[in-house]
């Protein structure tokens, strides 16, 4: 099987990323593809590396995770990441800039493989917190969605297909297909005329 899934690891403690590059790389379907310790050189490796994933720390010199996030995802909006801390009072901060995971350090190997694996194919990573995030974005009057989200929302409601999402938007059918899914997942809807209907319903859209 070839090594799918490349991931960027982002920590200031050298020894959890070693620890981190043994445990993934031992897995066939991924490839730790570059680590480093703080957001400035995350941005260029994420450049350099296109990673599909990164696991990205919070509490780093310089520039903290959550600030990191935010950028990198306006840098390089198809790179998905995972918050990987010590740290559980940041969640919301942390999907606001555009995590799609949040795990402590102390989550078992398993859940961290089955959260990355997640992410990789467009879901939300499997998490209790972030579960609960998102539930508490469904039952609000204004589900939090991001400025490219909404854009993807309208267009959806306009009936543009991914390939003319993606063509407007500058984005591969791939990245278009996973902001779908997460678009999917905070409004709970199942198909894109359910995400419609429900984003009419909370007024977050209006049909032309």
């Amino acid at each position: 099987m070839s090594k799918d899934i490349r991931i960027l690891l982002v920590d200031d403690h050298e020894i959890v990323r070693h620890g981190l590059r043994r445990m993934l790389e031992l897995e066939e379907d991924m490839n730790v593809v570059g680590d480093c310790g703080d957001a400035d050189e995350a941005f260029c490796q994420a450049e350099m590396l296109s990673p599909d994933i990164v696991l990205m720390d919070i509490k780093m010199p310089e520039r903290d995770g959550v600030e990191a996030t935010r950028l990198l995802k306006e840098k390089q909006p198809a790179c998905e990441i995972i918050m990987l801390t010590m740290y559980d009072e940041y969640l919301a901060q942390a999907i606001e800039a555009g995590a799609v995971g949040y795990l402590l350090k102390d989550v078992r190997r398993d859940e961290l493989l089955r959260a990355i694996r997640a992410v990789y194919h467009g879901r939300l990573a499997p998490n209790k917190g972030i579960t609960k995030f998102a539930h508490s974005i469904k039952d609000s009057e204004e589900p939090y969605l991001s400025e490219r989200e909404l854009e993807i929302l309208r267009l959806i409601a306009n009936g543009a297909t991914t390939k003319e999402i993606g063509a407007q938007l500058f984005l591969s059918e791939a990245t278009v297909k996973r902001d779908v899914q997460r678009i999917f997942d905070k409004l709970g809807a199942r198909n894109r005329s359910e995400a419609v209907a429900e984003a009419c319903k909370r007024k977050i859209v209006h049909m032309r």
